[in-house]
């Protein structure tokens, strides 16, 4: 195997919750309010279980094939060139988002923070940071994320708590009068964002232990970490209204910026932004691995850390060139993400399903 590292189902448990908060964390209440104004909070929930479901999908692809990683799967259920050309496609997903997800932090950070800082500064040192995480493996990977996981939560749970005196119920108010295709428009959103884009770890999963209850884990990391989604998109909605969250793009960090508990613990977006940074930085991470082995694995190479240094420079330039700024993100690329993620993690791993069951039952029917 490429991968000589191995992660413990808690591990895997944690990359999951991570990614899945990832990104999100900051810009999922704006996205999903767009589409389903002040009912977005339903959506949200709805899509708890859902996404859940959606999870146990790629699981059960990945036990149909224990041994191998997505792009050995394809080849194994659709042939070696149309899983080759399949697997092509997952790669050009996965450097597409480890750019976009590098893009997202450079533009967070020079227009919220560091605003007299070049963009392409910011960019630089996270992609040094993250291929200096690849470097060390698999393994690393699963402990560091150990380690961070507790400072998400606790701050997330902290934003929660101190804006409660601040909510109004009445921005919740009139419930489910947007419209049918506008609340199942924010169903899908709630699906995809969050747990769509969890296909990366197909190419982790092999490099797993074989514990018990991986199933049950992995369901509940991501279901948790959906539902965190959702407290949040809540949070927002009760506290800055419908019209508000949707056209703050980093509603969270806004939600941050109001917490003020008796003139003393104030100001404190700077901790918004670093737990933003450590669940962005996690899921960056997991696709750069997920393009590099798969690079790796579609090209037969005997290692996948001769590939981290030019992989490490292709994303940086193409963290530069994807989106020219913050607004072409928002308008252009956001709406359409919604396809590319669906193609990805609904359709494509949905044929392959029965692809797989077709020619189980062909090899399995009775000649004569």
């Amino acid at each position: 195997m490429l991968e000589q590292g191995r992660i413990g189902t808690r591990q895997l448990s944690i990359l999951i919750f991570m990614m899945v908060v990832g990104d999100m964390m900051l810009i999922y209440p704006s996205v999903i309010t767009s589409y389903a104004k002040q009912d977005a909070w339903i959506c949200a929930l709805v899509g708890v279980p859902l996404g859940m479901a959606l999870t146990l999908m790629f699981l059960k692809l990945c036990s149909l094939y224990p041994e191998e990683n997505l792009i050995q799967i394809s080849r194994s259920i659709l042939g070696f060139w149309p899983g080759s050309l399949v697997s092509a496609f997952y790669l050009f997903f996965f450097v597409i988002g480890a750019s976009t997800h590098t893009r997202e932090v450079g533009d967070f950070l020079t227009s919220q923070i560091f605003q007299y800082t070049p963009i392409r500064v910011i960019i630089l040192m996270f992609v040094i940071t993250v291929g200096w995480g690849l470097y060390h493996g698999l393994e690393t990977m699963g402990r560091s994320s150990e380690l961070l996981m507790p400072i998400l939560i606790v701050f997330i749970l902290v934003l929660a708590f101190c804006l409660l005196p601040q909510i109004d119920p009445s921005n919740l108010k009139p419930a489910t009068d947007t419209g049918v295709v506008p609340i199942l428009q924010g169903i899908l959103i709630s699906i995809i964002y969050p747990v769509g884009e969890l296909v990366p770890i197909m190419m982790i999963i092999p490099y797993t232990l074989k514990q018990a209850h991986r199933t049950r884990d992995v369901l509940m990391a991501a279901g948790l970490g959906n539902l965190l989604l959702a407290i949040l998109v809540t949070i927002s909605l009760l506290v800055l209204g419908a019209f508000l969250t949707q056209h703050n793009i980093y509603a969270s960090f806004v939600l941050s910026q109001k917490i003020n508990i008796g003139g003393f613990f104030e100001r404190i977006e700077a901790i918004m932004a670093s737990s933003w940074l450590i669940s962005t930085y996690v899921k960056a991470m997991v696709y750069m691995y997920a393009f590099i082995v798969g690079c790796a694995e579609l090209f037969k190479l005997k290692q996948y850390r001769i590939l981290i240094l030019p992989a490490s420079l292709f994303i940086f330039g193409l963290a530069n060139l994807v989106s020219p700024n913050l607004t072409f993100i928002v308008i252009t690329v956001v709406p359409y993400w919604v396809d590319w993620d669906t193609t990805l993690s609904i359709i494509l791993p949905g044929l392959l399903l029965l692809v797989h069951m077709f020619k189980m039952r062909w090899k399995n029917k009775p000649s004569g």
